[in-house]
């Protein structure tokens, strides 16, 4: 499975489109089981694992949904307001930290050039 995603990573990067890794080495992989190239047997044990296991990952949030029912109906808009505005307060502040990142970047990189 890791070899999927450093092979995406590597088509992305060589190709210079902006898509995440991770999505693209997940279709690859799918397309391998697709086309035979990876044989189900190969992955049987360790997708059983999740697929057994799969409950562990979902029963706490949907119980957790379920304990603050009243709650999340009373103040839903509330709710939504705030993951609005903290999601894009987080973007925005990312940006703007990667685009100070980017400027150090090319200013370190000029100065190293000429000394």
């Amino acid at each position: 499975m890791l070899v999927f995603y450093y092979v995406s990573l590597f088509v992305l990067r060589a190709l210079h489109i902006m898509f995440p890794p991770a999505i693209l080495g997940l279709l690859l992989f799918a397309l391998a089981l697709i086309f035979g190239v990876i044989k189900e047997d190969w992955i049987k044990t360790a997708s059983e694992w999740y697929i057994k296991n799969l409950a562990l990952f979902l029963v706490p949030f949907w119980g957790g949904l379920l304990a603050y029912q009243e709650l999340l109906k009373k103040n839903w808009i509330s709710i939504l307001l705030v993951i609005f505005i903290t999601t894009t307060v987080t973007i925005v502040c990312t940006g703007l930290f990667v685009e100070w990142g980017m400027k150090f970047l090319r200013l370190h990189n000029i100065r190293g050039k000429h000394d």
